[in-house]
């Protein structure tokens, strides 16, 4: 792996916590350890998933044009894209995706480093660079086949990266109302990627490494189940996340509601009656 993707983002982090959030916020001090972990997971994950996701679309028309893949009813659809999913997962790792797995192994090597430095009671997030890191760095050194499903796994898994880090940011900062307007729409859009979209995303990496031939020929399969195993506990993790976030927001929704319904009681309680 080139040292310059560790620089990059080693600098990113300084930058966060020299310039970025060096000074007192209005409401109080600011983790600024946390906040620079932030500033690096944003550039990250938005360019990532915005690569990842151009250079997808990009293949899929060219390996369609090239297969002379001619355009078929929608309940054909879904198995041209499987063939052609299952044609790119065992290919050869291209320069892109070695490079965008490089890349990315950067960053969470620099933030784990972070986390057990700075935030070592967030077991979660380490648990999750540590199978991620391993997943590419295996799949970039070893096997040298299987960085298309590195590609997928970032489309889903980093899309809402930008709008999770600004949420996050909202909270570190104390700035109550970007918290309040964010909380919502975040945790929706989180919930359906997490939820939905990475599960099918992940179905389809498991029919591939796990349930066909082809796949044993250029993955072992205890490194693809070790692969899957890691996808699956990365989404149990997001999901287990969300959930405390979703449980914390009802239960605030349910005390304003107590709080509101014991004032009008007390209101009307306090209002003399009217005597005949």
């Amino acid at each position: 792996m080139a040292s310059m993707e560790l620089r990059f983002f080693t600098g990113l982090y300084l930058l966060g916590y020299w310039v970025v959030f060096a000074r007192r916020w209005p409401r109080g001090a600011v983790d600024r350890f946390k906040a620079a972990s932030c500033c690096m997971s944003i550039v990250h994950g938005t360019s990532t998933s915005m690569a990842a996701a151009i250079y997808m679309l990009n293949l899929f028309y060219t390996d369609k044009q090239e297969m002379s893949w001619s355009p078929t009813p929608s309940s054909h659809n879904s198995s041209t894209m499987k063939f052609w999913l299952a044609s790119r997962l065992g290919a050869a790792n291209t320069r892109f995706e070695e490079a965008i797995m490089e890349y990315s192994t950067a960053y969470f090597l620099v933030d784990l480093v972070h986390y057990l430095l700075f935030a070592p009671n967030q077991p979660l997030f380490v648990l999750h660079h540590v199978f991620t890191s391993s997943y590419m760095l295996s799949c970039r050194f070893y096997t040298g086949h299987g960085a298309f499903s590195t590609v997928v796994l970032f489309v889903v898994g980093e899309s809402t990266s930008f709008l999770q880090n600004v949420w996050t940011i909202s909270l570190l900062t104390h700035s109550a109302k970007l918290f309040n307007l964010l909380n919502v729409p975040f945790l929706i859009i989180f919930s359906i990627f997490r939820g939905v979209l990475t599960p099918w995303a992940t179905w389809q990496l498991c029919l591939y490494f796990l349930f066909s031939r082809e796949a044993s020929a250029v993955v072992p399969f205890p490194l693809a189940l070790y692969w899957m195993w890691s996808v699956f506990m990365g989404i149990s993790g997001s999901l287990y996340w969300v959930s405390t976030h979703w449980a914390k927001l009802m239960f605030k929704k349910k005390s304003e509601i107590m709080r509101a319904s014991a004032s009008k009681t007390q209101l009307q309680t306090n209002i003399p009656k009217k005597h005949a």
